[in-house]
């Protein structure tokens, strides 16, 4: 990337698709995907570093399910505090769910309180299947 219009008008790209995308997690291959497709063809390694930056600032947030396994980054709008609650991840159709309950804060004082664990949730996910996918499974 070269001046640093164009290094703008691709990051402009890179947030709009992940603000499109905030209810899944994306990986840095479909950003390059889409980029490529609207005509705005990028570095991976210039995307990786803009995720990493905004990683940074909050404003996209970074999962890992296991050692070796692509990361994937979902967008955060501002404030809605997710380093505070627990989320799911749909291991089919990449869908994020903030349990943002009462009954998660039960759960973390019963940990606390019966198991001696005092739970922190930043990026805290656990994976499964949606009832949409489960239902498409079903079908199957």
């Amino acid at each position: 990337m070269t001046g640093n219009g164009y290094a703008t008008a691709s990051r402009k790209r890179i947030l709009d698709f992940l603000k499109q995308s905030s209810d899944r997690t994306v990986t840095a291959a479909e950003i390059g995907s889409y980029l490529k497709e609207n005509d705005s063809e990028v570095n991976i390694t210039t995307i990786y570093r803009y995720l990493d930056k905004l990683e940074r600032e909050g404003t996209v947030l970074k999962y890992v399910a296991e050692k070796g396994n692509q990361a994937v980054y979902q967008y955060v709008e501002i404030g809605h505090r997710c380093e505070e609650h627990l989320h799911l991840k749909c291991m089919e159709c990449g869908r994020i769910i903030h349990l943002e309950c009462s009954f998660m804060e039960e759960i973390a004082e019963h940990i606390e309180k019966d198991h001696g664990f005092l739970l922190q949730c930043k990026n805290s996910i656990l994976y499964g299947t949606c009832e949409e996918c489960g239902k498409k499974k079903g079908k199957d």
